[in-house]
C-alpha cells in the first residue's frame, strides 16, 4: 500500500485490507507523510504486529513506493490497494482460491467500483474480460487497479513499475502483461474492489498527466496514439472537472499539454485537436460548450 498524506482515509483502507483472513502481511510504505498518517500507521501496526510492517522514507511517487514494498514483500500471491481505496469481503479468498484452481494463470482480476466519497455515489467499472486481450485497452484501461492480484512470478518477469509514470504506472503495468502473457490472466466475476473518489486523488488532481500518460503508453504498445484521451481532457476543462493551473489561460494550458503529447500521436489526430480546441479567439472552458 503506498501512502503519502491519506490520512481521512488511510484507517479505512488499512482494515479492509486486515479484515481478510487470506491477507498474511500487508506492506505499508509512506513516502513522508506530514498529516498525522504515519502516526496512524504505528498505532495500526502496534495492533496488528504479525501483520502489518511500516516502510517510511522517501520516494518519487506510488511506483517508486510500490517497487520498494515488492522488494521487502514475502507472500507469494501480491496485490496492491492505495490508501484511499477499499477491499469488499472476501475479496483476496476468492482471488486466493481462483489461482489455486488455475495454477497456470499469473494474475486474476475483477469487477470493481467507483464511489463518490462526498455523496456516496457508486458506479460499476467498466470491466472487460480477459478475452478483449491487449488492443481492448485501445478504448480505456479495463481493469479497477484494487482488484488484481498477481503471482510473485509475474512480478518477476515483467520487471518493477515504471516510475517513469506518475499516474498511469498501473496501466503500464497491464498493458505489459497481457502483452507478455494473454492465455494466462484470469478473471473473478465478483466484486473485488472499490475506487474511492474524491478532489485530493491522483486521477483527479492531475488530469492532464493522465491523458498525456495514457498517450505515451498507446503509443508505445500500437504506435502513433489517437487524440482521444486529450481531447477528452478539453471536456472536462469544459465541464469544470478538470482546472487549468493558476494563472495560465484556457488555450494557453491546452496547447502546452497538445506540445508535450505530441511525439505519441499520430499527426493528423494532433492537427485535428488543435484545429478544433486552439482556433478562434481567446475564449473561457466555460464558454467554448
Amino acid at each position: 500500500m503506498p501512502c503519502f498524506n491519506a490520512l481521512p482515509f488511510l484507517e479505512a483502507a488499512v482494515r479492509s485490507v486486515l479484515e481478510q483472513p487470506e491477507c498474511l502481511e500487508l506492506i505499508v510504505a509512506d513516502g513522508g507523510s506530514s498529516d498525522g498518517s504515519l502516526q496512524a500507521l504505528e498505532a495500526l501496526a502496534n495492533q496488528h504486529p504479525r501483520r502489518l510492517r511500516l516502510l517510511h522514507g522517501p520516494d518519487s511517487g506510488p511506483a517508486d513506493a510500490l517497487n520498494r514494498a515488492l522488494r521487502q514483500a514475502r507472500g507469494t500471491l501480491i496485490g496492491w490497494l492505495n490508501a484511499d481505496d477499499l477491499y469488499p469481503p472476501r475479496a483476496i479468498g476468492r482471488a486466493v482460491q481462483a489461482l489455486a484452481c488455475q495454477p497456470n494463470w499469473l494474475m486474476v482480476y475483477g469487477e470493481g467500483e467507483e464511489f463518490d466519497s462526498d455523496s456516496g455515489q457508486r458506479s460499476r467499472y467498466p470491466t472487460k474480460p480477459p478475452a478483449a486481450g491487449l488492443h481492448g485497452f485501445r478504448s480505456h484501461c479495463f481493469i479497477c487497479q484494487p482488484t488484481v492480484v498477481f503471482r510473485r512470478t509475474l512480478a518477476a518477469l515483467l520487471g518493477p513499475f515504471d516510475t517513469s509514470f506518475k499516474t498511469a504506472f498501473d496501466f503500464d503495468y497491464w498493458l505489459r502483461a497481457f502483452a507478455a502473457f494473454p492465455e494466462r490472466i484470469g478473471f473473478i466475476p465478483h466484486l473485488q474492489g472499490l475506487t474511492r473518489l474524491h478532489h485530493a486523488t491522483i486521477t483527479s488532481s492531475q488530469r492532464h498527466r493522465v491523458a498525456i500518460e495514457a498517450t505515451r503508453l498507446l503509443a508505445r504498445h500500437f504506435g502513433p496514439a489517437p487524440a482521444d484521451r486529450l481531447n477528452g481532457y478539453g471536456l472536462e476543462l469544459q465541464r469544470g472537472l478538470a482546472a487549468t493551473p493558476p494563472g495560465i489561460g484556457f488555450r494557453e494550458h491546452l496547447e502546452s499539454v497538445f506540445a508535450e503529447a505530441e511525439p505519441w500521436l499520430d499527426p493528423k489526430a494532433l492537427r485535428a485537436l488543435r484545429q478544433h480546441w486552439l482556433q478562434g479567439p481567446e475564449q473561457s472552458a466555460s464558454q467554448r460548450w
